[in-house]
C-alpha cells in the first residue's frame, strides 16, 4: 500500500491530474504476464465497467519498447524501436478492437453490466481463474 500513497504524493507534487483504475490490479512478480500475479485488495468490482481510455490517453511501454493499449491488453503491440512514435497513432484502433466482448464473454446476457474489461477478463480466462474472480456468473458457484 505505501507504493500507492507513493506515487499519489508524485502525481500532486508535479502538480499533475491523476486518475485511479481499481479494476486493474497490479502484479506482484512484475513478469510481462498481466495476470501472474494479481493483488487481489485492490480489485474493484462493485462498479460497472463503463469503458476505459487505455490507447486512447495513456499506454503502456514495456522494457524492450513494445508499446500497448495497457499493462493489460497486450496483443498486437508497436515495436516504438522500428516504428517510431508515429506507431503510436495505431494504438486507438488496437485498443476499441481488444474492448470488445469476444471469446468466452461474447453473447453473454450480463455482458451490459461487467465488471470488467475484456482484456482483463480474457487474462482471467486464459489463467483459468476462479469465475468469481472476475465474472457475475461465478456468484452463482457454490
Amino acid at each position: 500500500m505505501h507504493e500507492l500513497d507513493a506515487m499519489r504524493a508524485l502525481a500532486d507534487r508535479y502538480g499533475t491530474s491523476r486518475t485511479e483504475y481499481g479494476t486493474i490490479s497490479p502484479t506482484y512478480s512484475g513478469t510481462p504476464e498481466p495476470l501472474a500475479a494479481q493483488a487481489p485488495g485492490f480489485l474493484d468490482k462493485s462498479s460497472v465497467f463503463k469503458g476505459c481510455p487505455a490507447g486512447h490517453t495513456f499506454f503502456h511501454v514495456d522494457p524492450h519498447g513494445l508499446a500497448t493499449m495497457c499493462k493489460v491488453g497486450r496483443e498486437n503491440p508497436i515495436d516504438l524501436m522500428t516504428e517510431g512514435m508515429a506507431g503510436l497513432l495505431r494504438l486507438p484502433g488496437i485498443a476499441d478492437a481488444q474492448m470488445l466482448r469476444t471469446g468466452g464473454c461474447g453473447g453473454c446476457q450480463l455482458s451490459g453490466t461487467c465488471r470488467v474489461c475484456r482484456p482483463l477478463a480474457k487474462a482471467y480466462q486464459e489463467a483459468k481463474a476462479p469465475l468469481n474472480t472476475y465474472c457475475q456468473h461465478g456468484s452463482e458457484e457454490a
